[in-house]
């Protein structure tokens, strides 16, 4: 099945999407105070933020590696 723009496009967008919610979780984590016992949050907000970077570069290099397959393919 060939995948044109518009379907990688809404493919990346639906996957994007499913994923916010956990990337919200460690925004709201990383806004923990130190007096609350937020220390543990704030550095698991810094992995889990780091991590969500690093997941959209790589489905965003994943959906352009298929796009110019289907170009060229």
């Amino acid at each position: 099945m060939s995948l044109g723009d518009a379907q990688i496009l809404d493919l990346k967008d639906a996957i994007v999407a499913a994923f916010r919610p956990m990337e919200n979780l460690f925004r709201v984590m990383g806004g923990a105070s130190v007096d609350e016992g937020g220390e543990t949050a704030r550095l698991c907000s810094e992995i889990g933020q780091e991590l969500a970077r690093s997941f959209r570069v790589k489905l965003d290099a994943a959906l352009d590696s298929l796009a110019a397959e289907e170009r060229h393919g």
